[in-house]
């Protein structure tokens, strides 16, 4: 029986972070890990790739990552926001309240357990 490959999309432009990221998926057993250090660079990748998590940082380059975070949310992708600051509805607005917020820095069981609720609200949307 063949093993299924996992793969994941890494959207941060501070690349310590972002590679301790990569370094905890494959630790939960994600094959592939695609980081990407801009929106345009993630918007390329998704327009090529369908990965089977995302973890987004709100905040890339001085922009935000909605068109990302829209578009992994079209394509059902399981995603959550990694991030510096807690989820404030005044400041990232409403949309982003649907998705999973996980505080930087993180240890690998927070991102499993933001992980377990992200794939799990993909599964109520797309049933």
């Amino acid at each position: 029986m063949q093993e299924q490959t996992k793969t994941a999309l890494v959207l941060d432009d501070e690349m310590l972070i972002a590679l301790d990221v990569e370094a905890m998926l494959f630790d939960l057993g994600y094959s592939r890990v695609a980081v990407v250090p801009s929106v345009g660079e993630a918007l390329d990748y998704l327009s090529k790739n369908r990965p089977d998590v995302a973890v987004i940082d709100y905040h890339v380059r001085g922009k935000n990552c909605e068109p990302v975070a829209g578009l992994l949310r079209s394509l059902a992708v399981p995603t959550i926001i990694h991030s510096g600051t807690h989820f404030d509805p005044e400041y990232h607005g409403v949309f982003f309240g649907n998705f999973p917020w996980l505080s930087k820095p993180s240890s690998r069981e927070h991102l499993a357990s933001a992980l377990a609720v992200a794939i799990d609200q993909s599964k109520l949307t797309t049933d």
